[in-house]
């Protein structure tokens, strides 16, 4: 029987880097951190059971907070790792912590994230049942 603790849920994936996600400084820009953090959350999502790409909810950001922490130079066609795991929910959101490392595991950037479900028709909020979007229903605690 569920207890309503959810297992730690977390999944890294590797994502390629392109050469214009770099600035004139030969740095990876920026917002490009913002997209890899996005990248990270999709594949989190379907490896964990939760695949929104065909379903009538969307994960919607409601929060984020992004640390740079190192810089990451010019190599276009270099590889991230992005960390991504479950932090904690309450009934209309949830929460997950995401780390960008390097292929050598050096942390670049940190970041959280809160999201809500909202129904992509209706546009309504959805409740945050992790259980049962994650298909967790029949896993143990």
């Amino acid at each position: 029987m569920n207890t309503g603790i959810l297992p730690e849920l977390e999944h890294a994936c590797e994502v390629a880097l392109r050469p214009n996600d770099f600035d004139w400084a030969g740095h990876l820009n920026n917002s490009v951190y913002v997209q890899l953090l996005e990248s990270g959350r999709w594949e989190w999502g379907i490896a964990c059971g939760g695949d929104l790409r065909g379903g009538s909810l969307v994960a919607v950001v409601l929060q984020l907070q992004l640390d740079y922490l190192k810089a990451v130079d010019w190599d276009p066609v270099g590889r991230l790792v992005v960390r991504t795991s479950l932090a904690g929910r309450s009934a209309y959101s949830f929460s997950l912590t995401q780390d960008i490392e390097r292929t050598d595991g050096t942390v670049v950037a940190r970041g959280r994230v809160r999201l809500g479900l909202v129904d992509r028709e209706t546009k309504r909020i959805h409740r945050a049942d992790l259980e049962a979007l994650l298909n967790l229903s029949g896993q143990a605690a």
